[in-house]
């Protein structure tokens, strides 16, 4: 075929690939660790740059993830579009998205307290008993800790570019559990962020873990941030719960200790709820325990 001297050639386009803006949401596995039981859901996103690289990026994991994960995830996004956090890969580990609110109730309170009993001691514990129909027992905590440190971390870290700093986030009754993990294997993470921490549950355990510890320790390499409202403070339940005493009183002897690698942050805010002072301590403590620093420059 003899080609038409005035038909203009097609060029060849060249298409440049750039990162994108908003990060990745992997489809949700569900998986089951050896000693829990029950399958959990675990989320997945990677960050914006992750497929125009080969390093390494910090994780964050996140508890409670059928709700937690999704506010995580649409608060890295604009922080990260704005420069104020580093980019992060998060892990959301929960109750499946289906299950109704028993079924989540029961898992949780299961999954984040270390004893039975998880109730506080002295007349909150009471009151909360009290205002129960069913109590369901606590006493996952150890098992779940080990399915995320010993199982799931490396399972994922074969997969995708972990690097050796991993944070925890909780709220409320996860809350507990962040601090159960900062005190009973305080190597697995290094970053804490606890939003409305029921920390006396289990009758005081984690104020016995953390006098433990201090007689053992001079130092807590640790970045923690402690957050709840203050109309938590009036609430009769949540006060009962001994939400605010017990952040304050946590934060208290931690500083007291005089850990020089301890970095300590603890905010009350103004006004906000048992479920609203989750956003702000969040987004506050994403920005507290991941600041963002230019390349070459911090």
């Amino acid at each position: 075929m003899v080609e038409c001297p005035n038909k203009p050639r097609l060029q060849q386009e060249v298409v440049v690939s750039l990162p994108r803006h908003a990060y990745q949401v992997l489809p949700t596995r569900r998986l089951q660790g050896t000693a829990v039981p029950w399958p959990h859901d675990v989320h997945i996103a990677l960050p914006p740059s992750y497929e125009h690289g080969d390093h390494s990026y910090p994780v964050l994991w996140v508890t409670d993830a059928s709700l937690s994960f999704p506010l995580a995830i649409g608060l890295m996004n604009w922080l990260h579009t704005v420069q104020e956090v580093p980019e992060l890969i998060v892990i959301g580990v929960g109750a499946p998205d289906e299950s109704d609110h028993a079924e989540f109730s029961a898992r949780r309170t299961h999954d984040f307290y270390p004893l039975p009993k998880w109730v506080n001691a002295g007349p909150g514990g009471a009151r909360m008993e009290a205002m129960s129909n069913e109590m369901t027992a606590g006493g996952g905590a150890e098992a779940l800790l080990s399915f995320l440190v010993d199982e799931l971390r490396p399972r994922l870290a074969a997969e995708f570019r972990f690097d050796d700093d991993h944070g925890l986030v909780g709220f409320s009754d996860g809350g507990h559990f962040v601090g159960y993990a900062m005190l009973s294997r305080p190597a697995a993470f290094g970053r804490y962020l606890a939003s409305s921490p029921a920390l006396s549950g289990c009758e005081d355990l984690l104020f016995t873990l953390e006098a433990d510890y201090a007689t053992t320790h001079d130092d807590l390499a640790a970045k923690v941030f402690l957050g709840a409202g203050e109309a938590e403070l009036t609430d009769p339940y949540v006060a009962a719960a001994d939400i605010v005493g017990s952040m304050t009183r946590m934060a208290q002897l931690l500083r007291l200790r005089n850990y020089p690698s301890l970095e300590l942050t603890s905010r009350l805010y103004p006004r906000q709820t048992h479920g609203s002072a989750l956003s702000y301590a969040l987004n506050e403590g994403l920005r507290t325990l991941y600041p963002f620093t230019t390349p070459g420059i911090g």
